[in-house]
């Protein structure tokens, strides 16, 4: 996803990543229309006894007005379609960090609690689920983002899959073949000012994880049960009551919904008659662009150059729509996964800092302040 400053237009009209105006065979396409449009306009003023000559321009005009409502309206859902990814994604991100500080939080005053009353033992367990718990969080995070980017839209993009396959064959496609894992790289190592196409853990998988998540179906479901596991044997150590702790769950659950409305978006393709019909509307459209566009100039310069702009209006727009109906990916202007899983781990790790929790016991967050000034405070 690209970030742009809207207030500096001749960069915006010059700038070539990203951009759908100056992909080369766009360009050429409505060059080649033109060069048509030219071309029209030298037989007419020629004679030519085969000169197109339309005395009204109704058909064109009726067929213009279709097209270009349907390809408004195509890049309207696919809008609709980006930004419902993002906000699902982003609910899914913050509901799981929720669940996660939640339980930071209650397994710190338990653990400080269990220290000062000498039981060691229960300390240094909710310790180990403490730790647990942030590397699950992260091997959750990165296989969802794995997931979305792999989603059915995007694997119809690779080599094999040019012609129209249905849910049921590429599942049983995925069965017959070994399941891979992501590659993962310890955050430790992880070098940000480098691109990577492995996702930063706090600790890469285990041999037995791994063989288990070999077998699994669905890897996102894996460490989510996991997650809910430690937390369930965690339960009745923490000293906060069971209402509360269902939060937790709740957040998870909450979590969990925004993944699997981003897996929607990533596995159902926009309706493939409507981009059927609509592609062979725009074709039938650009090639009548240059008889009906010369008629009504009839200039050398002013016909091509209305041919060039017309074509590229919407034909781009187009374009622009299939861009946004497949938001995760590799391309330029699909949502970033790798950056949201990267801010999540920060968050995971900022969390777990030890100096949150040497600054919360002290009574009033390493604050100095003289006994006038507390009481002028709670007045």
């Amino acid at each position: 996803m690209l970030l742009y400053n809207n207030r500096r237009l001749l960069r915006l009209l010059l700038q070539r990543q990203g951009s759908i105006f100056f992909r080369p065979e766009t360009l050429l396409a409505g060059l080649v229309l033109a060069g048509l449009g030219a071309a029209v306009q030298h037989s007419i003023d020629s004679g030519w006894e085969y000169a197109p000559n339309i005395e009204h321009h109704y058909g064109f005009q009726a067929v213009g007005v279709g097209v270009t409502f349907a390809i408004v309206f195509r890049t309207q859902l696919a809008w609709g379609r980006f930004w419902e990814a993002v906000t699902h994604l982003h609910m899914m991100y913050s509901k799981w960090m929720d669940a996660f500080a939640q339980f930071q939080a209650f397994a710190e005053i338990t653990a400080k609690a269990a220290f000062e009353e000498g039981d060691r033992a229960r300390a240094d367990l909710l310790w180990q689920k403490q730790l647990r718990m942030k590397w699950n969080f992260a091997l959750l995070s990165a296989f969802a983002a794995e997931r979305l980017s792999r989603g059915d839209n995007e694997r119809m993009k690779d080599d094999g899959f040019e012609r129209i396959r249905s849910r049921i064959s590429m599942r049983v496609e995925d069965e017959r073949c070994a399941a891979s894992l992501p590659k993962f790289v310890e955050r430790r190592h992880f070098k940000r000012d480098s691109m990577y196409d492995a996702y930063p853990v706090f600790e890469v998988p285990s041999k037995d994880q791994q063989e288990l998540l070999v077998r699994s179906y669905d890897h996102v479901a894996t460490v989510m049960y996991w997650i809910v596991w430690d937390l369930a044997d965690a339960m009745k150590h923490l000293d906060i009551a069971a209402p509360i702790q269902s939060r937790m769950y709740q957040e998870l659950s909450n979590g969990m919904l925004g993944f699997c409305n981003c897996q929607k978006v990533a596995d159902v393709p926009f309706p493939m008659p409507y981009a059927q019909l609509l592609g062979w509307l725009l074709i039938g459209f650009s090639c009548f662009i240059p008889v009906y566009v010369t008629i009504f100039t009839g200039s050398y310069i002013v016909g091509p150059i209305l041919c060039f702009i017309l074509f590229m209006s919407l034909w781009s727009l187009n374009e622009v729509a299939m861009e946004l109906e497949n938001p995760f990916g590799q391309d330029a202007n699909d949502i970033p996964l790798l950056d949201f899983h990267l801010r999540f781990t920060d968050v995971l790790a900022e969390i777990c800092h030890s100096n949150h929790h040497a600054m919360l016991c002290q009574p009033l967050m390493g604050v100095e302040l003289s006994a006038a000034e507390v009481c002028r405070a709670w007045v």
